[in-house]
């Protein structure tokens, strides 16, 4: 019996060693990855369509992508023959491409459609149609993907524009035109369309508008041959010479943030549906630059992160800067956290990569691409040094791995 109770008292010491023993290795690993919540990257690689500005016919969309291992980036493909593809997005299973001819004058805008080969890495044309204005700019596809939606921001109007079964994009079934202007006599002398973001419920629509001072408000139909009509009511008025530039829904819906892209402001802005009407408030705008700074500034892009805690703008001008935000939970008020350089010149548009790792800057006006490392756990982000080089890059849109 005493050798049974030494026995039992040996294997109960062992026991109570386990918790230690687990935390001293948890401490060990911890040690060996400071950094251990961005070292999870993933196997595959990332791939980003990019939108630019062409000059001449050898420009146009490319595929690029991203080592996650190396941080080294690779071209796979180059459209060309595409004038000004500024914008460019994908249908959910990404079978289809789809890109705005950004041009003006006479002829106007287009917007064109492809088939994606993702196995030989190969876009096919399909087509391309009128968005029935000049300088469309943005382009949306209504939850269902049975249409097109384009944003002529030189014209300042809005096209509704068919999506076949195949891909084929039929004509224009409808045309949404603003009417005004705003303070700012340069650049608010009539309407400039300049976003569409569906809400996340899919039912409505905002609408953008620089040169009006007004987020415009559309909701869907029944009806085949006009699926979308003005809300209840037609627009929101925001401050006077602010300039609606792009802006993003939060999770659940309940607000949206705006890039002021004329005085580079974040506006936040609670949304409620209520008996068939939409009820827009402004709470709160927060400034992109520094209270000292005097140069020229113009907010661009803006972007959420997936788990909803952080907000990212960028600012132009003289600026060149990348701002992170925290958001708060309940109330959705933002805390600026962090600014950083671009390194580069007009960082008109960025992405965050799905995984949560990375931010991919645009900067336009020195033709390159500049990555960034984002810590999840802080939302804040760091140069890598790395530079990848292309024409006037404009726009991102990842290809989800699966």
């Amino acid at each position: 019996m005493k050798t049974n109770n030494l026995l039992l008292s040996g294997f109960l010491q062992g026991l109570m060693q386990i918790p230690i023993i687990t935390g001293i290795l948890l401490n060990f690993f911890s040690c060996q990855n400071p950094d251990s919540d961005n070292q999870d990257r993933l196997k595959s690689n990332l791939k980003f369509w990019v939108g630019t500005y062409t000059s001449q016919s050898d420009q146009g969309i490319h595929l690029i992508e991203l080592n996650p291992k190396t941080n080294d980036f690779d071209s796979l493909l180059l459209q060309n023959g595409i004038n000004n593809p500024s914008f460019v997005i994908s249908n959910q299973d990404q079978s289809l491409l789809f890109s705005v001819q950004e041009s003006g004058g006479d002829i106007g805008g287009s917007v064109c459609s492809f088939h994606f080969d993702g196995d030989s890495l190969k876009l096919h044309p399909i087509n391309s149609v009128s968005t029935l204005g000049s300088g469309p700019c943005y382009i949306s596809l209504s939850p269902d993907e049975k249409y097109l939606l384009a944003a002529n921001y030189r014209s300042g109007d809005l096209a509704v524009i068919p999506v076949l079964e195949d891909g084929t994009l039929g004509e224009a079934l409808q045309k949404f035109k603003h009417k005004g202007n705003s303070i700012n006599p340069n650049r608010q002398e009539k309407p400039h369309v300049h976003s569409i973001v569906f809400h996340p419920d899919g039912k409505r629509f905002l609408v953008g508008d620089l040169g009006t001072d007004r987020i415009y408000c559309y909701e869907t139909t029944m009806e085949e041959n006009s699926p979308f009509k003005a809300a209840t009511p037609p627009y929101y008025e925001v401050k006077a010479g602010s300039g609606p530039r792009h802006l993003v829904f939060n999770h659940t819906g309940n607000k949206f943030y705006l890039i002021h892209e004329l005085t580079a402001e974040v506006g936040l802005y609670s949304y409620v549906e209520k008996e068939d009407k939409i009820e827009i408030e402004h709470l709160a705008t927060y400034p992109l630059a520094e209270d000292d700074f005097s140069g020229e500034v113009s907010g661009a892009e803006i972007k959420i992160s997936n788990d909803g805690k952080y907000l990212y703008a960028s600012n132009r001008g003289e600026a060149n800067q990348i701002i992170v935000f925290e958001i708060d939970q309940k109330s959705g008020k933002l805390n600026k956290i962090q600014t950083v350089s671009s390194e580069g010149q007009t960082p008109r548009n960025f992405t965050l990569s799905r995984d949560g790792n990375y931010l991919l800057v645009g900067n336009q006006n020195s033709n390159e691409i500049v990555l960034m490392d984002r810590n999840r756990k802080t939302g804040k982000i760091q140069d890598t040094k790395v530079r990848f080089p292309i024409h006037k890059p404009v726009y991102f849109y990842e290809i989800e791995n699966k």
